[in-house]
């Protein structure tokens, strides 16, 4: 596999990744769906096995704004009734179109609630209309739901509760292939464990062939970027944050004469700076009031949570402590680490800045909306504690006085 096609994939599993988490734990259902879709698929369509496995990693990206888990809605008329659940796979297939090497998996996101009788949702259609990617991605997403029902089901009872479903959520083909693909050695047993799953996972990106086209530059920029505008949307307020961060840390990396390759490398830190609270609960994350001590805790693991998904990625390694200590302080008072001075990645101590002057720039519901000159004062005020003295000086110069939030992500 070349460079970029690995890099590409690789920030696939880790977008993945960062949408399964929850407080404290990893849910792996967007690998497990893409594991057992892309096993099935060679079955039926090897030659989209590849794009397949893309799909079930995907295809709930579009429900990433709900304040729990899709596999926590498990009651179908929840799916009627909310309609971020109902519209999560016309939205996650709006998102996946915007990603050229990703065109080829929009129908299947787009189909993978619909069911075999027509009962399904969004579209409501029916039998062979539904794409074939679709239909497989339906059964994987069924399977997960059931091998998480207490106590656990064995291969036998797994195949009991699917059997039931033959004939109207998907079809009698796809439960074939199905049963055929758990009674595989020992699939069943792996696909279903935690410290496996991972392996199964990284086993078929390194064995993936390189693409017919490959991928640009420009590519793996679009994913980074919708990688951001997926964080953000895990909670109203922080619409457009990722790409602002992003924008004020370029400017002011530019601003210290640091080379385009660097800039380069510190705008995509910054729009994956935040990957790791979409394991905070909302209720923390939108309290208006000071948070409580254990509270404040669970917050000052997002960097961690950060650091562990960018770690998943190769070819981005080096990013996952300039993303994750954007909340240490110069002073050594910060967090995760403590950190202080030089100890802190130059990448970091100017995302620092960047990431507290749109905080205070923006709308928040547990501060004030300041002005660019009031927000500069504060850099200048927490200058040499907070933060670097020599980044606020730059900063204060080139940062907008009045911050156009539509500008900054545009630019």
């Amino acid at each position: 596999m070349e460079i970029k096609d690995k890099l590409f994939t690789e920030l696939m599993t880790a977008l993945s990744l960062m949408m399964d988490l929850e407080e404290n734990r990893k849910l792996y259902h967007a690998w497990r769906v893409g594991v057992l879709a892309e096993k099935m698929a060679r079955k039926v369509m090897p030659e989209y096995a590849n794009h397949i496995f893309y799909a079930g990693l995907l295809h709930d990206i579009g429900a990433i704004s709900l304040p729990d888990h899709m596999v926590h809605y498990t009651n179908p008329d929840d799916h009627l009734r909310y309609p971020v659940i109902y519209n999560h796979p016309r939205k996650g297939a709006e998102i996946v179109r915007e990603i050229e090497p990703l065109k080829g998996v929009v129908d299947m996101i787009l189909d993978h609630h619909e069911h075999w009788d027509g009962s399904g949702y969004p579209r409501g259609i029916c039998g062979d209309r539904i794409s074939l990617g679709g239909q497989i991605l339906r059964i994987c997403d069924t399977f997960d739901v059931l091998s998480r029902v207490k106590p656990p089901l064995d291969i036998v009872g797994m195949k009991t509760l699917l059997a039931a479903r033959r004939g109207w959520e998907f079809s009698d083909l796809m439960y074939e292939v199905m049963v055929e693909v758990l009674g595989e050695g020992n699939f069943f047993d792996e696909i279903i464990d935690e410290q496996k799953i991972g392996e199964m996972v990284f086993k078929i990106v390194e064995s993936m062939p390189p693409t017919k086209t490959g991928y640009c530059e420009r590519d793996i920029s679009k994913v980074i970027q919708v990688f951001g505008r997926v964080i953000d949307a895990k909670h109203e307020y922080t619409a457009g944050h990722s790409s602002r961060v992003a924008f004020y840390t370029s400017l002011i990396a530019k601003n210290l004469g640091l080379a385009d390759s660097e800039v380069e490398k510190l705008e995509f830190a910054a729009y994956l700076h935040d990957a790791g609270k979409v394991a905070i609960p909302r209720a923390i994350l939108d309290k208006p009031g000071r948070l409580t001590l254990e509270e404040f805790k669970t917050m000052k693991r997002h960097p961690v949570y950060t650091m562990e998904i960018l770690s998943t990625v190769g070819a981005l390694k080096d990013l996952a402590p300039i993303s994750g200590h954007h909340h240490e302080k110069y002073d050594g008072s910060g967090y995760p680490d403590g950190l202080s001075r030089d100890g802190i990645q130059l990448g970091a101590r100017i995302m620092a800045v960047a990431d507290a002057f749109d905080a205070m720039t923006s709308a928040r519901p547990y501060q004030k909306q300041k002005s660019g000159w009031e927000a500069k004062e504060e850099l200048v005020k927490w200058a040499g504690s907070q933060f670097d003295p020599e980044v606020v000086k730059v900063a204060v110069r080139v940062l907008p006085d009045h911050p156009q939030p539509e500008e900054a992500e545009s630019r």
